[in-house]
């Protein structure tokens, strides 16, 4: 069983190694994967759901390896979905069947920026939804590491659609709940990510760059919306839960 289990993360790291895609590539899951592993280390999950989470972690970008033009439109609403099942296809060529694979194919399936809040209710177990959360947050707080940022800024060089994006997930990330996490720990996380996130936009060359595609009046208005989140996760009224079952 160990075996198969360890097959299935072999498999998904081997998939993310020729991930076209900067955003989403190995570094980035592996960095989804430490901080999963860091969120639930301290926690009263049980084995199966831990094992469950770290193998979802792995998962949860698979689907980004079929395309070889990264997206930043229509692959968020779809990739979840896409991730699980190679997972469920993976699965069944190793013959590795059971709880955990079950779990972290509804875990990527929850996770779902399209259908998270209805495949969250039929399924799981309200004392199971945390898992989703977990993984959620752990995909979240990197989106704010420099080295993805700057994969990004890369992209939005090559063409005015990949610009467009750019803006747009600055924009989602400020202006919704995606950066609404879920559990104490990585809020945590988040408030560190934050920090170094309004350095690194401040520095000289940097700063000059956004300055540059978008305007100084656009430079500073967003800067001041991530301190203003900032402050805003600091707050003792940010609402985080305790992982417990």
């Amino acid at each position: 069983m160990q075996d198969k289990f360890e097959r299935l993360i072999y498999i998904a790291k081997h998939k993310m190694k020729n991930s076209n895609d900067p955003i989403h590539d190995l570094g980035h899951v592996s960095r989804v994967v430490n901080y999963t592993k860091l969120f639930i280390r301290d926690t009263n999950l049980s084995h199966t759901q831990k094992q469950s989470l770290i193998l979802a972690a792995w998962w949860h970008d698979v689907a980004r390896t079929v395309t070889k033009n990264p997206s930043f439109i229509w692959m968020p609403l779809v990739d979840d979905t896409i991730s699980a099942i190679m997972l469920w296809i993976s699965t069944v060529r190793c013959g590795l069947f059971g709880a955990h694979v079950g779990i972290a194919m509804r875990i990527i399936l929850c996770k779902s920026f399209g259908t998270r809040a209805i495949f969250t209710r039929i399924l799981f177990k309200k004392r199971n939804r945390i898992l989703a959360d977990i993984l959620g947050d752990a995909d979240t707080v990197d989106m704010l590491y420099q080295e993805r940022a700057k994969a990004m800024m890369g992209l939005a060089e090559t063409s005015k659609f990949y610009l467009f994006g750019y803006r747009a997930i600055i924009w989602w990330s400020l202006k919704t709940a995606e950066l609404h996490v879920k559990t104490e720990k990585a809020r945590e996380c988040l408030v560190e990510m934050l920090k170094m996130f309004i350095n690194w936009v401040k520095e000289g060359a940097i700063y000059e760059w956004h300055v540059q595609q978008f305007g100084a009046k656009w430079v500073t208005k967003t800067i001041k919306q991530v301190e203003n989140l900032l402050q805003h996760v600091i707050s003792p009224k940010y609402k985080s839960v305790k992982i417990c079952v």
